[in-house]
């Protein structure tokens, strides 16, 4: 199963977060790659949250990752 990340870009860090149901992961990092580190090390402590608490475990093979980008004032 594909899970969609967004990331976005703060003053002074990155956060992302999953717009799927059923889920309610949020990371923050320093860089782009630390964010996305702290990302997949939450969803995998989730996982085995749910495992622990006999729930079904949806099996997540990859990310698929989506940047959001702020429009500069300039762009119109």
């Amino acid at each position: 199963m594909k899970m969609n990340v967004i990331l976005e870009k703060a003053d002074s860090n990155w956060c992302a977060y999953t717009p799927d149901d059923g889920f309610c992961i949020v990371a923050t990092g320093r860089t782009r790659d630390k964010v996305i580190e702290q990302f997949q090390g939450a969803l995998f402590q989730h996982l085995e949250a749910m495992k622990s608490e006999g729930l079904e475990v949806p099996d997540v093979t990859e990310l698929e990752i989506r940047e959001v980008v702020p429009l500069s004032s300039q762009a119109a």
